[in-house]
């Protein structure tokens, strides 16, 4: 029998522990026939005592090593067991590590998913936002042209409603009332009258107020186109008389009793003619006729029945002159003519003509002057010539009798004896010092006053212009004639200012040049009688 011992193992908490040994005997019936001779007993029982001493003695041995194997089984089981945790805690890791790549891969499909539909949402957001400016230029343009449209409506209504007449348009109308003959006043003032409420009334309706205004216009038309004669009383002056009264119009009207007036023999006879009024014309039976023209009518009221041409004495232009000549015409003179030309100057024509009067009397004055201060008389010329041909004692007898300014240049070099030609220059000197300012005194007055005429004269068509722009206001601009005669009317300053003007400039510049002509004779004489003088001295000296 074999007895065989192994080392035997157990673990506690995964550690393995060596327990016992495991002896194995070898039992006779195991033997082969080769098996090896037997073992002594003594060997025998030697080996069975060792077995069983290590038998009893290992629990003792167990019991002194069971506190540092228990520690060392927990450790180990501890060792284990964190390895395991390790082990699953890999595999969590592991497998997390998986569901993070698989969850990567499924964000990174889902980000390509997303970024496919981010960039075709993006190209339709682009088409939109493309498509949508080109709407808002649209809406833009469709603007501007529907801002235009109404412009152009705006426009178009302005220009439609500015098509409604005002009440301004009646002015012409009413303009012939005022400068016409007053006939049928009161109907002509009613269709104007009614015409003006349209205008109130109806102002969005042009079309309405231009036919009320054209039926107004073609009424005053056809009241200017009438002819109209009557029967009836006629009054002429304090009396009253039976006659025919003929109206042509708007123009003209005339009247002729049928009985001739005991006193005269002549038939009473009267026409209707404007007269100047304080703001507009006006009309008036004017009875003071021209033999001429009361033959005239006498002639137009026997023709008026029988004959299909009349003439007539007709002021078409309903000119109050022409009206004052075929009421009463009188002849004017210039002196007429020059008072009226005064009187339409104005306030400023007194200082004109002041001017113009003061300029020529101070001419006239200096005229005088300078004539009577020029004349030298004989003597003076015979002084020139003694001096020129070296006779001194003929020249000093001469020139006592010299007058003027220059013989008392010659007097004052001759008469006295000077110690040398510049005692005599001073002499001469002084002389006209106190001559010239003489001779030049008054021609600057002539020229402020023909510098100054022209001023005024432009003043006043300034203040003429102003009160023509006045009476525009007031009346408009619808008369020519107003507008003429007020513009001439202040021109007529301006006319004065240069009338006064030319003549006193041409006369100043007349006496300055005879002035100037006077001091050039006394300058040529002084140098004739120095050099006359000292020039014979000198040569007696040399000689």
């Amino acid at each position: 029998m074999k007895i065989g011992i192994r080392n035997s193992e157990f673990g506690i908490g995964g550690e393995r522990l060596p327990l016992a040994r495991t002896v194995s005997l070898a039992t006779p019936s195991s033997r082969g026939s080769d098996a090896a001779p037997a073992t002594p007993r003594f060997i025998r029982w030697s080996v069975l005592f060792f077995v069983a001493a290590t038998v009893l003695l290992a629990p003792a041995a167990f019991a002194q090593q069971a506190p540092a194997d228990i520690d060392a089984v927990k450790k180990r089981a501890e060792l284990n067991s964190a390895k395991a945790d390790l082990e699953e805690a890999r595999k969590k890791r592991d497998m997390a590590v998986a569901a993070r790549w698989k969850d990567r891969e499924t964000a990174n499909q889902e980000r390509e998913l997303f970024n496919e539909k981010y960039n075709e949402s993006k190209e339709k957001v682009d088409a939109l936002m493309s498509e949508r400016a080109r709407l808002f230029e649209d809406v833009r343009v469709a603007r501007e042209d529907l801002a235009q449209v109404k412009l152009q409506a705006e426009k178009a209504r302005a220009e439609f409603l500015s098509l409604a007449a005002g009440p301004e348009r009646l002015e012409a109308l009413a303009k012939f009332q005022e400068q016409g003959i007053p006939f049928k006043i009161s109907e002509r003032v009613e269709v104007q009258n009614k015409v003006k409420k349209e205008m109130g009334l109806y102002k969005d309706d042009p079309v309405r107020i231009a036919k009320g205004l054209f039926d107004a216009a073609r009424a005053e038309m056809d009241f200017t186109r009438e002819i109209q004669m009557e029967q009836g009383e006629l009054v002429f002056g304090r009396s009253v008389a039976q006659g025919m009264r003929l109206r042509m119009g708007g123009l003209y009207a005339m009247e002729l009793a049928d009985a001739a007036d005991g006193l005269t023999g002549i038939k009473p006879s009267a026409l209707m003619l404007p007269v100047a009024g304080e703001k507009k014309r006006s009309f008036s039976w004017q009875e003071n006729l021209t033999p001429e023209t009361r033959k005239e009518i006498e002639a137009a009221f026997a023709h008026a029945k029988d004959s299909a041409f009349v003439n007539v004495p007709v002021d078409v232009l309903l000119s109050t002159e022409l009206s004052s000549e075929l009421a009463n015409h009188q002849e004017t003179t210039w002196k007429d003519d020059l008072m009226e030309f005064f009187r339409n100057g104005g306030i400023l024509m007194y200082p004109i003509v002041t001017l113009f009067g003061l300029g020529l009397l101070v001419a006239l004055w200096r005229f005088l002057w300078l004539l009577i201060a020029g004349f030298g008389g004989l003597s003076t010329g015979r002084t020139l010539k003694a001096l020129r041909k070296g006779d001194l004692e003929t020249a000093r007898a001469q020139v006592k009798r010299a007058h003027g300014k220059v013989g008392r240049v010659l007097k004052t070099v001759l008469l006295k004896d000077y110690s040398g030609r510049e005692a005599g220059e001073k002499a001469l000197e002084e002389l006209f010092a106190r001559e010239v300012p003489k001779i030049e005194s008054g021609l600057t007055w002539i020229s402020v006053f023909a510098a100054t005429a022209p001023l005024l004269g432009l003043l006043g068509t300034v203040m003429g212009m102003i009160e023509l722009f006045d009476v525009i206001t007031m009346h408009g601009t619808s008369d020519p004639k107003l507008l003429a005669g007020g513009i001439s009317i202040a021109l007529v300053t301006t006319e004065a200012g240069l009338i006064v003007a030319i003549p006193l400039q041409l006369i100043h510049t007349f006496l300055t040049n005879r002035a100037d002509s006077l001091r050039s004779r006394m300058e040529s004489a002084g140098l004739a009688v120095l050099n006359a003088l000292w020039v014979k001295e000198k040569s007696q000296e040399n000689a």
